[in-house]
């Protein structure tokens, strides 16, 4: 039995790669496709008629064929702050329980759209301009999230099989994990039956719950704590809690609604092309080489000074964030080309290890920024003044990384070796190679600023761009084409499960009335705004080192936007900084994300102690740049209000 489950997952993953294949490159194609539309545009005056919304027919069936490969490959986001210390065996089945719930999830979605797509037929409902039927693609996208959630079944059997062998030493263990196989199955089934009768499931709890809305949101955040710390997905654990809060408060019929309604009308909005868009610019940026183009770039200009490699990568980081948009994409690839380079130099592991970890968190903050796209759609501002707002910040954390590196070296002067001054002849071969980052990144931010694109058009030129690069550069033969669009296809899929459970958890959080009670018990502190924006921020130090940047903001956002905008203000300069307090925090002690992701490069020679010890100064210093960004906001807000539009 173990190996029939073990072949449909092994067939699952290989079928499923091809169909997020097809997927990633249909978005390829309608990126072109918008090219052209604001070519002829400019040239002709002649637009491609009804662009949105062929946009927002063929996105919404590409990303849904994303969730299935998604799902075969275990891509999601958990929190593995207590990972170590459950044990195998109790992993393994915090796993299967893992499984279920994705499972589950991805059912539910599934049915949801499946209703969706029957009202849509019924009704004959079709686009404005080009009266596209837009039935048949929404019965598409039910269709492939019911097969994600069939390929989850199979997954929830994989990860069972591995948690029975993970007793196989002691028969008394296999009896007991044998048996919690059998109970899982049962449970399977009796979920299924909770959800057919999910009305009698809930209304004894129903009328408790509505006397106290707040108390039952504490209660429902306290368990979904509870859920990340037992290492469950962070995606589903929002979705299946903010399910049953919703049915507590308002019934089941409309808590099932609510997570289709909100999803469906995300999955279809033509500006959410810009999140996979430039998810997908990021994996084309290194496939093509760019992230050793401008590490180069930088070590022509800087490696002449002290520490002169430490500043390259710095820089080097800031270049790549540009186009990559992740702190731990930019980290992992500059790392690989930098670590070696400067331990052959004799820069000392802390100093190399912690240059590359702090110079990592410029990914998410440097624009543009797939985090940032994530908090526009939350707080419904501009994505556009979000790009903007994060030029000069960015350029900042970069210039007071440089200034802690220089400082480094020069209070310990074993940490780099002496230079013997800038190579003026490598300088010039190292900028017409980098000069193409350079390219991209003002085609796609200048366009912005200048109002020649929209954003979604910047991420279309930003995606097509990277692809030509790649495609020039001959790096995309063989297998390699596959391995990006995979990776993009995994990554779009993780982002957007996170973001329907997100959602989910956002509408069950306002309908409990808990932002309004937060701003009424901040409001009688009687602190100063200022002092309050400064609990908030040792708040998200703390939640940065142990969880992705994507679920704070999803589980944050929901509660703090209003509030923020009571104290009053600007929900663009809260983005910023939320982002770099939150990158803070993945590189700060003892759970720092990069700084795991570090030491993993850095070798099992290397102590953890010593990448901590390496990245303390970078984290002063960034502490140090919030400070600026909390007292001077218009460090934030200055420059988008010179946009032309």
């Amino acid at each position: 039995m173990e190996r029939v489950i073990a072949r449909l997952d092994g067939w699952g993953v290989a079928l499923t790669r091809r169909i997020a294949f097809v997927a990633v490159l249909s978005m390829l194609v309608v990126a072109g496709v918008t090219i052209a539309d604001v070519i002829l545009r400019a040239v002709a005056d002649s637009p491609v008629v009804g662009m949105n919304e062929l946009t927002e027919v063929f996105f919404a069936v590409a990303i849904a064929a994303c969730f299935p490969a998604g799902l075969t490959q275990r891509v999601h986001i958990t929190v593995d702050l207590l990972a170590d210390r459950y044990g195998e065996r109790v992993t393994a089945w915090l796993k299967v329980l893992g499984a279920v719930m994705l499972f589950w999830m991805f059912a539910l979605l599934a049915e949801r759209m499946g209703d969706i797509a029957a009202e849509l037929t019924k009704t004959a409902d079709s686009t404005t301009i080009l009266e596209i039927p837009t039935w048949p693609f929404m019965w598409l996208v039910a269709a492939l999230v019911a097969l994600g959630a069939l390929f989850q079944a199979v997954v929830v059997g994989v990860e069972a099989a591995k948690a029975l062998r993970a007793g196989e030493g002691d028969a008394e263990r296999r009896n007991i994990d044998a048996a919690l196989a059998v109970v899982l199955f049962f449970a399977l089934l009796a979920t299924l039956g909770v959800v057919l009768g999910f009305d009698d499931a809930v209304a004894a709890l129903a009328s408790a719950a509505k006397a106290s809305p707040t108390t039952v949101a504490f209660v429902v955040f306290g368990l979904m704590w509870v859920l990340l710390l037992l290492i469950l997905p962070v995606a589903a654990s929002m979705a299946l809690l903010g399910i049953i809060g919703i049915a507590l408060l308002l019934g089941p019929g409309q808590s099932l609604n609510v997570f289709g309604t909100a999803s469906h009308e995300f999955l279809t909005n033509s500006q959410i092309s810009v999140l996979p868009l430039f998810l997908m610019m990021g994996v084309l940026a290194s496939a093509a080489g760019l992230a050793e183009d401008v590490y180069n770039m930088a070590h022509s200009v800087l490696g002449g000074l002290r520490g002169g490699l430490a500043l390259a990568t710095i820089g080097g980081c800031a270049g790549f964030g540009a186009v990559t948009g992740s702190s731990i994409a930019t980290a992992a690839t500059i790392g690989r080309v930098s670590l070696p380079e400067m331990n052959r130099r004799g820069y000392s592991t802390s100093l190399s290890t912690g240059c590359v970890a702090a110079g990592g968190t410029l990914g998410a903050l440097v624009p543009p920024s797939g985090v940032l796209v994530v908090y526009s759609f939350l707080t419904e501002v501009s994505i556009g003044q979000l790009f903007i707002a994060a030029i000069v910040p960015g350029l900042l954390a970069a210039l007071f990384y440089m200034m802690t590196v220089s400082a480094y070296v020069r209070l310990a002067p074993d940490s780099a070796p002496r230079t013997s001054g800038v190579e003026w002849a490598a300088i010039a071969p190292a900028m017409r190679r980098g000069v193409t980052v350079v390219a991209l990144f003002c085609l796609v931010l200048g366009g912005i600023y200048t109002g020649v694109f929209t954003v979604t058009e910047s991420a279309s030129v930003g995606a097509v761009g990277a692809f030509l690069i790649a495609l020039w550069r001959r790096k995309l033969r063989g297998t390699a084409l596959w391995r990006v669009m995979g990776e993009t296809a995994s990554i779009t899929a993780m982002v957007y499960g996170l973001i329907f459970g997100g959602l989910t958890f956002s509408f069950f959080v306002g309908i409990t009335g808990l932002p309004e009670w937060l701003a009424t018990a901040v409001g009688d502190l009687d602190l100063p705004p200022k002092a309050i924006i400064a609990i908030f921020l040792v708040i998200f130090v703390l939640l940065g080192a142990v969880m992705e940047a994507w679920a704070i903001l999803i589980i944050t956002v929901p509660i703090l936007a209003g509030l923020i905008t009571d104290l009053g203000f600007d929900l663009v300069w809260w983005g910023i900084v939320m982002v770099a307090v939150v990158e803070i925090g993945v590189i700060t002690p003892p759970f720092g994300i990069n700084v795991f992701v570090l030491k993993t490069m850095a070798g099992a020679d290397v102590p953890l102690t010593t990448v901590f010890k390496g990245v303390m100064p970078f984290v002063l210093s960034a502490f140090v740049k919030l400070a600026l960004l909390v007292a001077v906001p218009a460090l934030v807000l200055w420059l988008p209000s010179t946009m032309f539009n």
